[in-house]
């Protein structure tokens, strides 16, 4: 039987004899490794995926977007089987051989890069879904109409690259002004020159794309933005300020601050140019944007072993653990906690101008997973498995669908989460911890020398 080309949400031409293939091959190197015998096909798990392949065919002619992406989503699944079996392999080779050898480390990728590919796979490609709640949404690109962002301005941090590029690409193309933010000048003028190709390719006039340098681990830098904005676009207010830019450090660093740079890059930084951008944020209606992680749930207090923010281990003076990701995780919750407390605040004071949401962007293949067992490798086994999860994983332009949503739609909810697919979520408790909101709150004052005033 011939086998049909199938294009995945992704956009990488595949084919399901070429995936089932290669999946058996995982399944059967991983068992034999595990018990040194081949395993049953007739008992396979995998076999599941000749039925889904029957089942496609049996409905070749149903071309709706919801049969289609729920077999895309099948096809992701059992990918993320297959890695889910490979991923103890490729943490114990990966440590072993140039990643170092600590026992913590290969302990917590063990367990969290599973998290990776099952926990936040199902937040991300929508793995409950494929069991029948709801078709993935995942295969459609969020774009804004033509026009319909033009006289607005949205700051974008962290545009030089990745989820901020993109968001800035159709953003633009939507006729917003754009200020993009870079680590240097040089990295602004590539991105900045990328956007432009990306509006000459669709035949759209928007010249209104600027860049403006910016360290989020210095608060020098952060605290003299404001004036190189004014300095570049006078007194236009600010519709959009899309907090996107983040960073994982694998090891302990301190900035020039004093402040563990995680944690300053990540939570400090965004903070203090919201703070400092507060009175260039338009009374009209503005939205304060911050780019979360499902990450979050990884946060844990040390003291009590319990979910929830560490405020003892802010700086991480008690641990900073597993190359960095117990860090980035405390961070991403913080994210949260500061969304919620600014429209707290907001709300408070009447100021029924301005809307703050969080968003989680889902598992996307950017160069984040470069220090964990699925970055992309020579070896065998780091080969199959990273081409496995990138392969699987949401792309760039999925992945900023949410943010690009929530900068463009009309009307979105105030101080909430939402999902990678673009849906409010229900956050845990510790999630919505009051106390500790107000207390980072406090800390992020003292820290930053600031006096963040909502009014």
């Amino acid at each position: 039987m011939e086998v049909d080309e199938i294009r995945l949400a992704h956009g990488a031409p595949s084919t399901f004899g070429a995936m089932l293939e290669l999946c058996n091959f995982c399944c059967r190197r991983s068992v034999k490794l595990a018990s040194n015998r081949p395993c049953d096909p007739s008992t396979c798990g995998l076999i599941a995926c000749q039925k889904a392949k029957v089942k496609a065919e049996s409905n070749a002619q149903n071309k709706s977007l919801d049969k289609r992406n729920k077999y895309i989503m099948c096809m992701r699944t059992t990918s993320l089987f297959c890695i889910g079996l490979l991923l103890p392999l490729s943490v114990h080779a990966w440590s072993a051989g140039g990643g170092g050898s600590s026992s913590d480390r290969r302990g917590f990728l063990i367990q969290t890069a599973n998290k990776a590919a099952v926990a936040v796979g199902t937040a991300s490609i929508g793995l409950n879904e494929v069991i029948g709640v709801e078709s993935a949404q995942a295969a459609t690109i969020y774009q804004p109409l033509l026009g319909s962002l033009a006289g607005q301005v949205h700051v974008i941090t962290g545009a030089s690259t990745g989820l901020g590029l993109e968001s800035a690409k159709r953003l633009a193309a939507a006729d917003a002004t754009i200020v993009m933010t870079a680590r240097n000048d040089a990295k602004g003028d590539k991105a900045k020159g990328q956007v432009l190709d990306y509006l000459k390719e669709r035949s759209i006039n928007n010249k209104e794309i600027y860049v403006l340098t910016l360290d989020l681990s210095d608060f020098a830098s952060v605290k003299s933005f404001p004036e190189r904005y004014e300095k570049m676009l006078g007194s236009r207010k600010i519709d959009v300020l899309m907090n996107n830019a983040g960073a994982i450090n694998k090891d302990f660093e301190l900035s020039k601050d004093g402040i563990e740079r995680t944690f300053q890059s990540n939570q400090l930084g965004p903070f203090l140019l919201t703070s400092s951008l507060f009175p260039y944020l338009n009374h009209d209606g503005a939205r304060v944007i911050n780019v979360s992680s499902y990450a979050h749930v990884f946060s844990k207090v040390h003291e009590t072993g319990k979910p929830g923010l560490d405020m003892g281990n802010l700086n991480s003076e008690i641990s900073y653990a597993s190359d960095g990701w117990e860090a980035y995780g405390q961070t991403k919750l913080e994210n949260i906690l500061f969304t919620e407390e600014l429209q707290r605040r907001a709300d408070a004071a009447g100021l029924d101008w301005l809307t703050t949401v969080a968003l989680h962007p889902g598992l996307v293949g950017t160069d984040i997973w470069r220090s964990t067992p699925v970055a992309k490798g020579n070896s065998g086994l780091q080969a199959l498995t990273s081409m496995l999860f990138y392969n699987n994983v949401l792309t760039t332009e999925e992945g900023a669908n949410t943010q690009v949503q929530l900068a463009s739609e009309k009307k979105i909810a105030k101080g909430k989460y939402y999902d990678e697919n673009g849906r409010l979520k229900e956050l845990a408790p510790f999630a919505r911890d009051l106390s500790k909101a107000k207390q980072l709150w406090d800390v992020s004052e003292k820290l930053t020398g600031c006096v963040f005033s909502v009014q």
